[in-house]
């Protein structure tokens, strides 16, 4: 989780060192939306249901709370995800699903064959 989140801070060709303990201290600039596998319905529910998506608002609702109000299991995985805990096996080896290709041909044209009106 800790590396998404770095990944997503490096973002455009930059980097972002993130370390576990420096969490806490970028977890208030975080929305639900940052977590990978929350998105906008999750967005929407947790505003509506407890007045906010930021995580460190968030974080200060029991296990209890945020179970009722996002249900059991995103409700626990919230609760975890807020305090850095994730132990989702990480899958480097996973089978591929597609294969794309992108080929650009660079074609010049005579200047008086391109309308520009």
């Amino acid at each position: 989780m800790l590396a998404r989140l770095a990944t997503k801070r490096a973002k455009p060709a930059g980097s972002f060192h993130l370390r576990p303990a420096a969490f806490t201290d970028l977890l208030p600039t975080l929305d639900i939306q940052d977590l990978h596998g929350f998105g906008r319905a999750t967005r929407e529910k947790t505003n509506e249901k407890l007045g906010t998506s930021n995580l460190e608002e968030l974080a200060g609702h029991s296990k209890v709370v945020l179970c009722e109000a996002l249900g059991k299991s995103t409700g626990e995985t919230l609760y975890n995800a807020i305090r850095g805990v994730d132990e989702r096996k990480l899958e480097s080896d996973k089978p591929r699903k597609s294969v794309s290709c992108d080929i650009n041909v660079r074609i010049g044209f005579p200047s008086h064959l391109i309308d520009i009106n």
